[in-house]
């Protein structure tokens, strides 16, 4: 239990210094309201785009089978919340549209079938009024991916069938619409919009305990460099207890300043941290290791203070542009979210806005887990790097 009194001797340093505590405080709260407020229009609920239902008209021209599937089973059945599909002849659907009765409607080719079927694509008119541009893009995606998806399914079902007398050289219709040719992408109703409070609460929050580390770990360094961690060794203290020590008060330091701004931000602006508060808890302690672990691990490869404090710095500022601190995250693509995920402060990130959105505990079990992982990981690495620098220093 020596490692006790090592943490207790650095929360009394931090307790005493009332600047830096004030600092560690004040400023992500007074960021978080800053950004807060003026980015406040750029995530709203509000602002979520709803396409109310509508007429879709119909010429059929076509005689063929997969006219009628698309016109009855994907666009009056399978899309019924979205579409209403009624039946034209063609000079009525003109001057329908033409007298902005109707807002959109298709042609369908009397080869329609036969052309999706040789691989020659669709023949559809789509026939629109000014600034109908969404309607227009889903029926044209939605024929698209008719078109698409059919002559596979149908080469895929001649190979696995045998050739029928009668129908040789053919391919059998039969059965087509019974499958969902439209894929659907369902998203949680539980799942709640971010507003900008929030996600700024989360992306300050986690940037400034990344600075928090720094400056504890600091203290770590200036100890190597002023000689106190050997006449601290000569206590009988190992280099476990050292580190784990060091880790443990550190820990305690980034708890109370992320508790601090949870707290801070729900009270003076309102934030909602999400509904599962043990996943709130859990994830904080979670990404409070990896990142003092990370700490302790740059930590014990510096030999001064001060290039430590430059470096540390300077790499606070890289993860936290990366790590969604500074941009917010939906600019940058797919695969770079992915990669911040490796970040302790960008897979922090993301689950707080997970959690933020309705996901529960269970949901993030996965990155706490990593969390933890890591943050172990990065110790038992600056454990033996700190126990190889003493032994070939004094060999």
């Amino acid at each position: 239990m020596r490692f006790l009194w090592l943490a207790v001797k650095d929360l009394t340093l931090v307790a005493r210094d009332k600047k830096a505590f004030l600092t560690l405080i004040m400023m992500p709260l007074l960021l978080i309201a800053i950004l807060g407020s003026a980015f406040g229009n750029m995530m709203k609920e509000d602002e979520v785009v709803s396409i109310k239902k509508f007429t879709l008209g119909v010429v059929n021209l076509d005689q063929g089978q997969l006219s009628k599937v698309l016109t009855e089973e994907v666009f009056s059945k399978n899309l019924s919340k979205q579409i209403a599909v009624k039946y034209y002849q063609e000079e009525e659907l003109y001057k329908k549209i033409q007298d902005h009765k109707l807002e959109i409607g298709i042609v369908i080719d009397k080869d329609f079938t036969q052309s999706i079927m040789s691989g020659q694509g669709t023949k559809i008119q789509l026939i629109t009024v000014p600034d109908t541009v969404i309607k227009a893009t889903i029926v044209q995606n939605v024929i698209e991916q008719f078109s698409w998806s059919v002559p596979i399914e149908a080469v895929v079902s001649q190979m696995s069938q045998p050739v029928q007398a009668g129908n040789q050289g053919g391919i059998d219709m039969e059965g087509y619409g019974e499958k969902p040719l439209i894929n659907e992408t369902t998203i949680d109703a539980k799942t709640k919009p971010v507003s900008s409070f929030q996600y700024y609460a989360a992306a300050m929050g986690v940037m400034f305990l990344l600075m928090t580390v720094v400056q504890g770990v600091s203290t770590m360094v200036l100890e190597k460099e002023q000689e106190v961690f050997n006449r601290l060794l000569l206590t009988n203290l190992t280099y476990s207890n050292y580190l784990l020590g060091k880790m443990l008060g550190l820990i305690t330091i980034c708890l109370t300043q992320a508790f601090i701004i949870i707290l801070g931000t729900s009270l003076l602006f309102g934030v909602g941290w999400g509904a599962s508060v043990s996943g709130i808890i859990v994830m904080t302690l979670a990404f409070v290791i990896n990142a003092s672990g990370l700490g302790v691990l740059a930590g014990s490869f510096m030999k001064t203070e001060k290039s430590f404090g430059v470096a540390g710095m300077f790499a606070t500022q890289i993860m936290a542009a990366l790590g969604g601190s500074m941009v917010p995250l939906y600019v940058f693509p797919d695969w770079v979210v992915f990669i911040t995920k490796f970040l302790p402060n960008g897979l922090a990130l993301q689950t707080y806005l997970d959690l933020m959105s309705g996901a529960v505990i269970s949901k993030i079990l996965p990155a706490i887990a990593a969390s933890v992982g890591f943050g172990l990981f990065f110790f038992a690495l600056g454990l033996i790097r700190l126990s190889m620098e003493r032994r070939g220093k004094y060999a």
